[in-house]
């Protein structure tokens, strides 16, 4: 039975997806269908989150079982390499990590990381987009994130939270080596995504891609645009039938791009982002002290 060679395990909100289609375009490389089968985060439970919406996103689609995980990678063929893209893997990684371990020892993790108050923000703009976040502004969110852990609302729910790094990044170097972990920032996919994704085929030792690619715009988040435009995608979104439908055949570009159209894109109040910075800094001290190289302008500062 093939087994997974690598992960794209998070941040959510910072360019994975768009990590994960771009490989998916590379003749050597198989990424699972549905991308995201969450498996290395909630193996051997059943996942029961109580949150708006999450029992559609999360509870019925998550695979737990771990030959129903490895059987996503019978189409695999030949691929050089093979893996998933679940953002939920860095951030339950005390759960993850020794699966991981005992699936694939050698396995090669891909981690996105984002400056953490912007990242947040694009997590409930994503989710008020969707039509189930209900506080209207997003120190509302913030306030109310607290009670949504406490009554178990998943992961994208925690602002706050999946916006601290530094434990899951630390757990995972521990657990597969420094050298099989690679980073990169959604500064980077921003500036230049066909560099970022030939770096991470390097990483994963695979020849380059036979032609540039071209950034899609995934997962956008923002205001509507066109509310009756937005009111459809949320309920062709909320049906698991017709999102089937539409994903066999719209290409993923395409989705995306009418998607993105619709959406007006947001700023971080700048008192928001004043109150929230300092939440951050020892995290963001730790994280800077795990990588080498060239940082970001927002790590960069906290660098020893």
């Amino acid at each position: 039975m093939p087994t997974p060679t690598f992960l794209v395990v998070g941040t959510a909100r910072a360019g994975t997806t768009a990590v994960v289609e771009g490989l998916r375009t590379h003749p050597d490389v198989f990424v699972t269908q549905p991308k995201e089968p969450h498996y290395f985060a909630f193996h051997g439970t059943v996942p029961d989150f109580q949150g708006p919406g999450d029992d559609e996103w999360i509870n019925r689609i998550a695979i737990t079982d771990r030959d129903r995980y490895l059987a996503l990678y019978d189409d695999a063929g030949y691929a050089l390499a093979r893996g998933d893209g679940s953002v939920s893997t860095l951030y339950y990684s005390a759960h993850a990590a020794p699966e991981i371990a005992r699936v694939n020892p050698e396995m090669k993790l891909v981690v996105v990381l984002r400056e953490p108050v912007a990242r947040a923000f694009s997590n409930y703009t994503y989710l008020r987009l969707r039509g189930v976040e209900t506080e209207a502004d997003f120190r509302g969110g913030l306030d109310r994130e607290p009670e949504r852990i406490a009554a178990h609302w998943h992961h994208m729910w925690h602002y706050t939270g999946l916006s601290h790094y530094a434990d899951d990044l630390q757990r995972l170097i521990d657990t597969v080596g420094r050298e099989r972990v690679g980073v990169w920032f959604h500064d980077q996919l921003d500036r230049d995504y066909d560099t970022v994704l030939s770096e991470v085929a390097a990483f994963l030792e695979l020849p380059g891609f036979p032609e540039r690619a071209t950034m899609p715009r995934v997962n956008a988040s923002g205001t509507a645009r066109l509310e009756l435009a937005q009111r459809a995608i949320r309920w062709a979104t909320a049906h698991q039938g017709v999102r089937a439908a539409v994903k066999t055949v719209v290409p993923f570009r395409v989705r995306e791009r009418i998607r993105s159209g619709v959406i007006r894109s947001e700023e971080v109040p700048p008192e928001v982002r004043e109150q929230l910075a300092p939440l951050f800094a020892d995290d963001l001290r730790r994280v800077a002290g795990l990588l080498s190289g060239e940082l970001p302008d927002w790590l960069a500062p906290y660098a020893g």
